[in-house]
């Protein structure tokens, strides 16, 4: 009997010292977007160093903010609660759990004085673009109209507190460049007419008008159809476009899978046909951009996009027909979007920084072709999407932060895709994207 009593409290006392071996899942937390209501532009986020950049206007209350909007990872918790932290005075460290702990700094950044303008019109104008990177108000105004004798009709700034000289609504001679000056900084209106409004002529992108196509491999004699792909261009090597189709033409057992193409066909070229499909159980998205891609398959290539480009063009126009197709439970939407970069260094230790942005992205079915005109956004525009955003953190297109808007691009990136979430193998199988040419505007 003693015996199978010691024998129960050995047993007990080695269960009591069993460890829990089973690990916890590692589920990085992360704050993917972080919106104060009073701030400029989107904020910057390094996933990398787990830190949150803010700017707002000169002259806010750093300790009267509030937030508007957060995404984290999903699950996670964090503390202290976000939408009770009003004072950013000083860094706010916030600790977003998941099975681990993760700190993140929140840095609120006061912009340097400068003056916002929110609108600008004169009387009978076309249009008018403000520039607020370089301090410019275009106005285009009818052939009839008197440029001597204008009269605007708006005016609106901020702060309003400071005074302008001279007098806006004094002004009503525009036959030359007006400058307005608000305590040593300058705005210049230019009024032109609309038939003395002339594009400025800027580099375009090689055959991107897609009337040309190749039909080959990586090499021109190639002769396994599986392994051939289309792309805009005369030859492989001397045209700027690739597609995904390149990584699968070089698999050991190549698909065949097309995803971009000429339709109806190459000879009788109408359109380009960007469809996602689904090939060895993976999602392929049609997807047509300015680069090189390395590696073969798939899912085992490394895309590195965009191409030398020096010009400083205001928009892109291109013509596109969308037919997305359900995904995840909604409608799958499809991408167009150009980004002018500028790089620094080389290899291992090159840097590249966004200059501008210019994003169409919709998730609308359009029976008929209909032109987009997207202008770019220079710098962190306020109407820069969080999806638009630069980050470190993307491997397939790292950028570490903005360029300062004065600078000179130095690369180019154009993306078409047929399903949005296409970089990820996601999308809605069966979403085409039609497309015609494509033209940056100066």
């Amino acid at each position: 009997m003693k015996n199978i009593i010691l024998l129960l409290i050995v047993t007990l006392g080695l269960s009591a010292c069993i460890k829990n071996d089973i690990p916890y899942p590692y589920v990085f937390g992360e704050i993917m977007s972080f919106q104060l209501e009073e701030q400029n532009g989107n904020a910057i986020i390094s996933e990398e160093n787990q830190t949150v950049e803010i700017r707002v206007p000169f002259g806010t209350d750093r300790s009267a903010l509030h937030l508007k909007t957060i995404e984290m990872t999903e699950d996670a918790t964090i503390t202290p609660d976000p939408f009770e932290v009003t004072d950013y005075t000083e860094d706010v460290v916030f600790t977003v759990s998941t099975y681990q702990d993760y700190e993140w700094t929140v840095s609120v950044i006061e912009e340097d004085f400068d003056i916002i303008f929110n609108a600008f019109e004169i009387e009978g104008q076309i249009s008018a673009a403000i520039d607020q990177s370089n301090h410019t108000i275009d106005v285009i105004i009818a052939d009839e109209m008197d440029i001597r004798n204008l009269t605007i009709k708006t005016f609106d700034y901020s702060p309003y507190e400071v005074a302008v000289v001279p007098y806006p609504f004094d002004v009503r001679d525009f036959s030359s460049e007006v400058v307005f000056i608000f305590d040593e900084i300058e705005w210049t209106v230019k009024v032109t007419y609309q038939d003395g409004e002339t594009e400025r002529i800027g580099d375009q992108i090689l055959y991107s008008d897609f009337m040309t196509w190749y039909y080959g491999g990586r090499k021109s004699n190639e002769s396994n159809n599986s392994r051939k792909f289309f792309l805009p261009g005369e030859n492989f090597e001397g045209t700027p476009w690739r597609t995904g189709d390149v990584g699968a033409a070089d698999l050991i057992i190549p698909t065949g899978v097309r995803t971009v193409y000429p339709s109806p066909s190459e000879e009788e070229y109408e359109y380009t046909t960007l469809k996602t499909t689904s090939a060895l159980g993976v999602v392929a998205a049609g997807s047509l951009f300015v680069g090189d891609i390395q590696g073969s398959g798939l899912t085992n290539v490394r895309t590195d996009f965009g191409i030398p480009f020096t010009d400083k063009p205001k928009s892109f126009e291109t013509s596109i027909q969308y037919m997305p197709a359900l995904y995840d439970g909604n409608m799958d939407q499809c991408d167009v979007y150009v980004l002018l970069q500028v790089r620094e260094g080389s290899g291992d230790d090159e840097k590249r920084y966004r200059l501008a942005t210019a994003w169409y992205r919709t998730d609308e079915t359009m029976s008929a072709f209909e032109t987009i005109k997207m202008p770019f956004l220079y710098g962190n525009h306020n109407d820069l999407e969080p999806f638009m955003m630069p980050s470190s953190s993307n491997e397939r297109m790292p950028e570490h932060g903005f360029a300062p808007s004065d600078q000179e691009p130095t690369h180019i990136i154009v993306v078409y895709s047929s399903s949005f979430d296409g970089a990820n193998f996601r999308g809605g199988v069966g979403s085409e994207l039609r497309v015609k040419e494509f033209e940056l505007k100066y």
